[in-house]
């Protein structure tokens, strides 16, 4: 019997129990309810590299120098990498990202807001309906446009329309963040903004500047273009222009979290 009363008294107290801790709004600290989910998805073809810490300065063998430049550990946050370089089609893709968007706004293709007056977004629906190929379609009358960036007379290894490579242009925004945390002053953030406009075709005349003995017009003619070089590494991209493809792809990536969500 007392036992069994021993046995009642902990189930009525492991109810007790948790009913209290269930309650809703009882002053507990759960912290914001209602925030979105992460994953946490890999993004395809990358590998993550882990936070770690870097030591860099003098070694101890390296004597003259010991009590010059002291050693100092530098730590790493986890980030993303890519397990090969940046094949000629992937730098395509930014590349027909670019002159689609130009055109796109060219054509009026914007999106609407909710009274049905078009914003300055592109809307991107409409990318299917533009045919580069066929000669009747409503892009290739840009062509004839002698103020629109399409038309610059023949392409250089195929032949043919091409679109006017000194007007692919991305632009982008950065934020100066040094500046920011100097002021403490977060009440307009544009203002610490940089507005960035970089050309982003690359320099396929790489080939012969930099190998003034070497005949490589063939590369220069066929290594961005030609299928079998599609995954080979892009070349003739300078830094402004390794910048700006890595803000498009993080424009992208975070616009897939968007759809995804």
């Amino acid at each position: 019997m007392r036992k069994m009363s021993k046995f009642l008294f902990s189930l009525v107290f492991l109810y007790a129990l948790t009913t209290a801790c269930g309650r809703k709004e009882g002053g507990e600290l759960t912290g914001v309810l209602d925030r979105p989910s992460f994953n946490g998805i890999n993004p395809y073809g990358m590998q993550y590299i882990p936070s770690g810490t870097l030591h860099i300065g003098p070694a101890d063998q390296d004597l003259r120098s010991t009590y010059v430049q002291r050693p100092k550990a530098i730590s790493i946050q986890g980030f993303f990498m890519d397990e090969t370089e940046i094949t000629n089609n992937e730098y395509r893709q930014f590349v027909d990202w670019v002159r689609d968007e130009k055109a796109l706004r060219l054509l009026d293709y914007m999106r609407e807001d909710d009274n049905g007056d078009l914003t300055d977004e592109v809307d991107w629906d409409y990318r299917d309906e533009i045919d580069w190929e066929d000669t009747e379609s409503e892009v290739q009358d840009l062509f004839y446009d002698d103020e629109s960036f399409i038309y610059s007379g023949d392409e250089p290894n195929m032949g043919g329309k091409t679109v006017d490579i000194d007007k692919l242009v991305y632009e982008y925004k950065t934020y100066d963040w040094k500046g920011a945390a100097k002021t403490k002053d977060f009440s307009n953030i544009d203002k610490f903004a940089k507005e960035h406009s970089v050309n982003i075709y690359p320099d396929i005349f790489c080939w012969i500047r930099d190998f003034s003995y070497s005949y490589n017009e063939p590369m220069t003619r066929n290594y961005f273009w030609h299928p079998a070089f599609d995954d080979y590494p892009v070349v003739g991209v300078n830094w402004k222009q390794a910048q700006a493809f890595c803000a498009w792809r993080t424009q992208l990536w975070n616009q897939f979290k968007d759809i995804s969500a």
